[in-house]
């Protein structure tokens, strides 16, 4: 009867061990099933991330953290039909040693639709959530989008350097230029997200020269970008293009990723 019970309370202390499933429901837990067919989900699952709804129940976020409660986060933005699961897995390898936690969010909601993401305004709701949650300090976060996640973190940016929590001290726009026609872009110019909300905002630009998008999001694409954002006075730390990748330049490349971190955890406070 002892050991019955010590293994009961032993599945009840640790609910995430290798293949469980986190207490999802509705939408949310239909939508992690969907994210157990992405490439890196067993890669993530090792890491025994925690799964946590989002505020809306329609999807998730994961977050991983190293034993200690870390000083500094990353918050990933996946690419068009994207899971947060493989975002995590692919930024653990540059993260496992650092005093960094990440926190992905599943802003794709399942459908192969354009209105089936969540908006910037959603976007930024859900990160501010789970950051307060966390116990977070504004300035310690680094935003990163890629592709998709990168053409709405200019929004995102806007909304918490403008009238946010001011989390992020550096920007990543990884293989994804701004759309200028995009309504969640026009806010920006109009005020929507208070006056300059860009200003003195910290970004880091990557694409790769052979982006099948050149002119989105290749290099060219990205110098377009980083100088559209000087317009806007943010501050371009650096502007990485690589020779010989294509879009996900940043990951594709370990290098890359790299020369992010060290920017990120050498930057001046």
């Amino acid at each position: 009867m002892r050991l019955v019970v010590l293994l009961v309370a032993a599945f009840v202390i640790a609910p995430h061990t290798f293949g469980a499933d986190p207490a999802l429901s509705g939408h949310s837990a239909k939508l992690y099933e969907q994210a157990k067919s992405g490439k890196w989900f067993a890669d993530a699952a090792k890491l025994k991330p925690e799964i946590a709804a989002t505020s809306d129940s329609e999807s998730f976020i994961v977050i991983w953290k190293p034993n200690k409660e870390p000083k500094r986060w990353i918050v990933s933005l996946h690419g068009s039909n994207g899971f947060a699961t493989d975002d995590l897995a692919l930024w653990h390898p540059h993260v496992k040693d650092r005093d960094v936690g990440l926190v992905c969010l599943q802003w794709w909601l399942g459908k192969d639709a354009t209105p089936d993401y969540y908006t910037p305004k959603q976007v930024y709701h859900e990160i501010e959530i789970a950051l307060q949650k966390l116990g977070v300090k504004p300035g310690t976060v680094m935003l990163h989008g890629f592709s998709r996640g990168s053409a709405n973190s200019y929004a995102v940016a806007a909304m918490d350097a403008g009238r946010g929590q001011k989390y992020f001290s550096l920007c990543v726009a990884s293989s994804g230029g701004v759309g200028l026609d995009y309504p969640a872009t026009r806010a920006i110019s109009k005020g929507e997200y208070g006056e300059h909300p860009l200003k003195g905002t910290r970004w880091i630009t990557v694409a790769g020269k052979h982006d099948s998008h050149p002119d989105r999001d290749g290099i060219a694409g990205m110098k377009r970008t980083a100088e559209w954002l000087k317009e806007q006075d943010a501050n371009i730390v650096e502007s990485i293009e690589d020779p010989n990748e294509g879009h996900g330049a940043l990951m594709r490349n370990p290098k890359n990723a790299r020369r992010v971190m060290e920017l990120f955890f050498n930057e001046k406070r």
